[in-house]
């Protein structure tokens, strides 16, 4: 009996769910645009890989990582990490024009 484990990603699943996710994030009024980034906008993502999305969004006084619950769906298929910056944190964030580099706008 092998202890071989094989492990896979819906995919379809995945990408179903991400642009259900990014038309409801752009449908609200403070989203100005959304953006995938890391391992799955690069095309080498693992069975183990989230998705990294950076949400840029009008305004807001609170801390990014404050704004994050505002943004999160009920479910979803994979991990989920949200970057919600202004344009001006955006401006000033090393790491997050570093997720931009490799980044594709939803």
């Amino acid at each position: 009996m092998s202890s071989v484990r094989v492990i896979s990603v819906d995919e379809n699943a995945v990408r179903n769910a991400l642009e259900d996710l990014a038309a409801k994030l752009k449908s609200r009024p403070e989203v100005l645009s959304v953006y995938l980034c890391g391992s799955w906008s690069r095309g080498d993502y693992t069975p183990y890989s989230d998705i990294d999305l950076l949400i840029l969004v009008t305004n807001d006084s609170r801390k990014p990582w404050e704004r994050v619950p505002d943004y999160l769906p009920g479910k979803f298929p994979v991990g989920l990490d949200l970057f919600v910056y202004t344009p001006g944190e955006l401006k000033k964030s090393r790491f997050a024009r570093e997720l931009l580099k490799n980044a594709v706008q939803l």
